[in-house]
């Protein structure tokens, strides 16, 4: 498993902060509790909000739909397995000295992989936030964290109330869970090879044009 790193930057003390970190492979193998106690030891690295009982629910409900849709992906193709899962990492944000946290994000060689979970069916409101949350995730990775500059990036928001869902809502992929294969090749490639340097990636430096500081 990852071990944590804490960065600070300007006054941004959560960057380069994240719950949890392993390959899919070691993901998989670890329990729902095991899991969860890692998130919640970790989470007062991300936020300096609170822990609550919503937030642990979420968790459980992204557990259970990732291990067994990133299951049958490991075992139809065990190299997707080398690749790496986070949680809950941080991102730079302009607009929240906090960061910002895609819920998941799947690393591959060249391939950014973000998950964004709902756990309920959601209206147009809804959908004009996760797009707009989809935009800022790939503008901050592909043009400000150094080490994504040159990688592709794919966003999905996954409904796990929802049955045989699939659409697309500008460049986010929105589905339900039994949908997951229809997006595999979006969130880690067609052909799956593990990051180099995982760490060199999660500790990345910012780069930011003098316009926008």
């Amino acid at each position: 498993m990852c071990r944590r790193i804490n960065v600070k930057m300007k006054k941004m003390r959560y960057i380069n902060s994240f719950c949890y970190c392993s390959t899919i492979d070691e993901f998989l193998e670890l329990d729902q509790k095991k899991w969860l106690q890692a998130m919640k030891e970790n989470y007062s690295y991300v936020t300096p909000y609170d822990l609550n009982q919503k937030q642990i629910d979420a968790w459980k409900d992204e557990y259970d739909v990732l291990h067994r849709q990133l299951g049958k992906t490991v075992r139809a193709n065990k190299k997707y397995g080398k690749l790496q899962i986070i949680f809950e990492y941080v991102l730079w944000d302009f607009d929240n000295e906090n960061g910002v946290r895609p819920d998941v994000i799947l690393l591959s060689a060249d391939r950014i992989g973000i998950i964004e979970f709902k756990t309920r069916s959601i209206d147009d409101d809804s959908y004009q936030y996760v797009t707009s949350q989809a935009k800022k995730y790939r503008h901050r990775f592909l043009h400000n964290h150094d080490e994504s500059k040159n990688m592709k990036l794919g966003t999905v928001a996954l409904m796990t109330s929802m049955k045989d869902y699939y659409e697309i809502r500008g460049r986010v992929k929105c589905i339900s869970p039994d949908r997951f294969e229809d997006v595999k090749e979006t969130l880690m490639g067609r052909y799956p090879s593990p990051h180099k340097d995982v760490w060199r990636w999660i500790n990345s430096d910012y780069h930011f044009p003098e316009k926008n500081l």
